[in-house]
């Protein structure tokens, strides 16, 4: 990498984790549409428990980025703290399993203050993202 400012991995250290939850954050989630150009959607995400390199989203099922993950499960997410940033390139598994999904979403409004209750009825998906690349910029 000729950029000092720049790191490449392939994996979700301890330390990145750590900052991912520090605070708050809204990474901008980009794939692929129909046309190859990018689609971008701010999204609230957690990291999965039970997988260090997995990234969770959820999106309800009648949206766009649903049917563009289907038909092309390449995605890549930024997260930025000012001229600190990470973006992560991998590929996602969408779980349409209906209760985890509402369950997922409700957990998620809790972690960003929103209201659980706002999304009952709703027919979501679990977005995994497996981290493949990770690009640090400022560390």
């Amino acid at each position: 990498m000729s950029d000092p400012d720049l790191t490449v991995s392939n994996v979700l250290t301890v330390d990145l984790r750590k900052w991912l939850l520090a605070e708050l954050r809204y990474p901008v989630l980009a794939v692929n549409s129909a046309t190859g150009a990018p689609s971008q959607s701010v999204m609230w995400f957690d990291l999965d428990p039970g997988d260090p390199d997995v990234i969770l989203m959820n999106t309800m099922l009648r949206r766009l980025k649903y049917r563009q993950l289907a038909a092309d499960p390449r995605a890549s997410l930024l997260f930025e703290g000012g001229m600190r940033w990470v973006a992560i390139r991998g590929s996602v598994e969408l779980d349409t399993t209906v209760g985890p999904a509402l369950e997922h979403i409700q957990a998620l409004a809790r972690r960003y203050n929103g209201s659980p209750a706002s999304f009952e009825g709703q027919e979501r998906v679990i977005i995994r993202l497996r981290v493949e690349s990770v690009i640090r910029h400022g560390w």
